[in-house]
């Protein structure tokens, strides 16, 4: 049976065209339609409408602990220490206090018997009566001494006066506040020396010496400065 090629030859064989060697089709098929090639635009993006009114903001709850306000974000309430993750109340210091109590230094004077009867700077008499006197300790540095108007001191925590310790320097010591909150006592030269609860031996010159509740720091010939540190 013959059979037209694509070339529209008569062929006898139903393989190849005899006319002209092209591949014949098989009764029944078709050439398939070429494919549409891919655009290579991209589509363009969908865009999502968001819902025209938007749900206001509410605010936050204040601190469970103290009522303070709170901002977003917050993991600890900036007054009382609260922890607003966890919700537990803030951890206390190592010394069983609050974070948020604040320390009072406080320096009291007095006439010591015990240490003036080790004292031997030279003649000098025990006071028959001595007022007791407190410094509330504030500055970031205080000086202690006799004020001396010739000499130009003029020291914060001044302990001139009647009965008066003449083995006291007009500038005998200065207490400095220290990062923590603590005070400590630097000795910047005085003539009879600065020692502490009791001690023999002075303290080095110019070198800072922490200071705490309850120390005893001796000066001049019977004056003994104790601090006492309180928390509100």
């Amino acid at each position: 049976m013959s059979q037209l090629c694509r070339n529209g030859h008569t062929s006898q064989t139903t393989d190849y065209c005899d006319q002209c060697g092209i591949v014949m089709r098989a009764p029944g098929s078709s050439t398939p339609a070429p494919s549409t090639p891919a655009s290579s635009t991209p589509a363009p993006p969908v865009e999502f409408e968001g819902p025209s009114d938007t749900a206001p903001c509410l605010p936050l709850e204040p601190c469970p602990q103290c009522g303070a306000p709170r901002s977003e974000g917050d993991r600890f309430c900036e007054t009382c220490g609260y922890d607003l993750v966890a919700d537990v109340p803030a951890a206390a210091a190592p010394d069983g206090s609050s974070p948020d109590e604040k320390e009072t230094w406080e320096l009291s004077v007095q006439a010591d018997r015990e240490y003036f009867a080790r004292f031997t700077g030279g003649h000098i008499d025990f006071p028959t009566h001595y007022p007791p006197r407190s410094f509330l300790l504030e500055d970031p540095e205080i000086s202690i001494g006799r004020q001396s108007a010739s000499r130009g001191t003029r020291p914060q925590i001044d302990l001139a006066g009647a009965p008066e310790d003449p083995a006291i320097s007009h500038l005998h010591a200065i207490l400095m506040r220290q990062h923590d909150g603590t005070y400590a006592i630097v000795d910047p030269g005085s003539s009879n020396g600065t020692t502490i609860n009791g001690g023999s031996t002075s303290i080095p010159v110019n070198t800072p010496v922490t200071l705490g509740a309850g120390d005893r720091v001796h000066i001049g010939a019977w004056t003994t400065l104790t601090v006492h540190v309180s928390r509100a």
